[in-house]
């Protein structure tokens, strides 16, 4: 699956925050200055290209579009990038280097370790 852009995940969880949408309702949840119809349609193109969105006619000639990946798929398969690239594919160092950190508080850690503990059990 291919990795988004900031400005392109920004346009795509409007979509997947609406579950469907025009180009015209996506351009509507921008506060002014709001992007141009041209710019969200080029966006919208390169989704539809790369399997990201599906669409539907609507009225007068547009189209509906709709999400193909779900937001989880999509977050998901960028971590599993993250781990593989930068942590040599091991979820250890992952843990280490939050904890380490400090992004994990003690009781993440505790409720992680109960987690992997009951998802062993259940192998």
């Amino acid at each position: 699956m291919e990795q988004l852009t900031k400005r392109e995940e920004e346009v795509m969880n409007k979509f997947w925050e609406k579950g469907e949408a025009t180009v015209k309702e996506i351009i509507a949840t921008y506060p002014e200055p709001r992007p141009s119809r041209t710019a969200i349609s080029t966006f919208v193109k390169f989704f539809v290209d790369k399997g990201f969105l599906g669409h539907k006619p609507a009225g007068n000639n547009g189209f509906i579009y709709y999400p193909l990946i779900e937001r989880e798929e999509y977050c998901g398969n960028n971590l599993k990038n993250v781990v593989q690239r930068y942590f040599n594919n091991s979820i250890r160092g992952v843990i280490s280097t939050l904890v380490r950190d400090r992004k994990m508080s003690d009781d993440e850690v505790r409720e992680l370790i109960n987690q992997v503990i009951e998802g062993n059990r259940q192998e």
